[in-house]
């Protein structure tokens, strides 16, 4: 071969490598790009699955642009890591100084009890936050006995809620080894799973409490409508006087959140759902049916308190979303255990980035747009903002 072969030869392999790091600038920028369409929209199945459509022709691009490729060997690893948990993957090489990778990794976990208080009765904003506290813990012990007896159980005013973590991905990733010893080695790439990653529950032992939040401000709802609590067979119950006149003067029961980030205004008319009577004079203060909120008319201030109610099954439940679709870029360093170099280990660490998590309530109320957050455990368990540092460990066996 004569040196101009060689020379032209040298060319060729400049000219490949030129448009492997080409190809990997684009798949960069249209992985940023991506992410911050993301940041500013929720993306839809159709669109992931043009995602996934665009990342393969990338890989098929990179792939065909040199006419060199064919598939030499094939290595299988075994993944450990967080927050990505455990693993498997396959790779292979596309050039001297590329190579892809593709697999999955699972992890999940079920745990951190968080703890909130059910209250009675609206916050004063005269009174501190513990003053308001002690005030609602002394008239929830008092319900608590008088309810205690019909239910036949003792009633905690404390509600624990439970955390699922869910972190399952599909991955495809670029390793680029800037330098001929092909230890060091700089990925792009992205991952693609559950976009639900937290899901927040009550504990079932707590069922109970639950079920006497929604009794009671049912029982309230009758007294203020001064309907019976019970009608069978044409006979009517009411509730005992006393009683009634506490829980209107009470208020609702609730667990309180947080604070309204805004004013809160009637996004249609709200109606009263009970007729309303004045308990001296007996005049007519309003019937059910009656416009209680007019669209536009402001319903609560910012600032204000927050109670969320249980659902239509007793339960109170919230969860975590964030972008399917996670844009990865990192370093690694790969040593090989043996002289044959068909096994080796590699320390992976990098960015995955996503959209700030949305945590919604089962009302619909979202933590990050509506409220401020009184409960420090439930503020800390809520998932990190962006990016994701991702730290994971691959031990990996040449199969051919």
């Amino acid at each position: 071969m004569t040196l101009s072969d060689n020379n032209r030869l040298a060319k060729v392999r400049l000219f490949h490598e030129l448009t492997k790091l080409f190809y990997l600038f684009l798949l960069l920028l249209w992985l940023f790009i991506n992410f911050f369409l993301t940041l500013h929209r929720k993306t839809d199945n159709d669109k992931m699955k043009k995602i996934l459509y665009t990342a393969f022709a990338f890989v098929l691009s990179c792939a065909t642009s040199s006419a060199q490729f064919r598939l030499e060997h094939l290595d299988l690893s075994v993944t450990a890591g967080l927050p990505d948990g455990i693993g498997f993957e396959l790779a292979t090489p596309i050039s001297d100084r590329f190579r892809i990778r593709t697999g999955a990794s699972f992890f999940s976990k079920s745990s951190y009890d968080i703890k909130f208080d059910i209250e009675v009765g609206e916050f004063d904003p005269k009174l501190t936050y513990e003053q308001n506290k002690a005030l609602s813990a002394e008239k929830f012990n008092k319900i608590a006995t008088t309810l205690g007896g019909v239910t036949g159980e003792k009633l905690d005013q404390q509600i624990n809620i439970i955390r699922d973590f869910s972190f399952n991905n599909f991955k495809l990733l670029f390793d680029y080894y800037p330098w001929e010893t092909k230890h060091w080695y700089i990925t792009a790439g992205f991952y693609w799973g559950n976009s639900a990653i937290h899901k927040y529950y009550n504990t079932t032992t707590n069922m109970t409490e639950l079920m006497m939040v929604t009794m009671y401000n049912n029982m309230r709802q009758s007294a203020l409508a001064e309907e019976p609590l019970i009608t069978y067979n044409g006979h009517s119950v009411y509730l005992p006087y006393t009683f009634t006149s506490d829980i209107i003067d009470y208020g609702d029961m609730g667990i309180v959140i947080g604070q309204y980030r805004h004013d809160v205004y009637a996004q249609n008319d709200i109606l009263w759902e009970y007729d309303s009577f004045d308990p001296i004079t007996g005049e007519t203060l309003h019937q059910k049916g009656d416009v209680r909120y007019a669209k536009g008319d402001l319903i609560h201030k910012q600032g204000d308190y927050y109670y969320m109610q249980p659902d239509e099954n007793n339960m109170v439940k919230a969860n975590s979303k964030i972008n399917s679709f996670r844009p990865y870029i990192g370093i690694g360093y790969e040593a090989f255990l043996t002289k044959d170099k068909r096994t080796s280990i590699s320390f992976n660490a990098g960015l995955l980035f996503i959209n700030i998590p949305e945590t919604t309530l089962h009302d619909g109320l979202v933590i990050s747009k509506d409220l401020w957050l009184n409960n420090k455990d439930f503020e800390d368990s809520l998932p990190w903002r962006p990016p994701y540092p991702v730290f994971n460990l691959r031990i990996t066996r040449r199969l051919f």
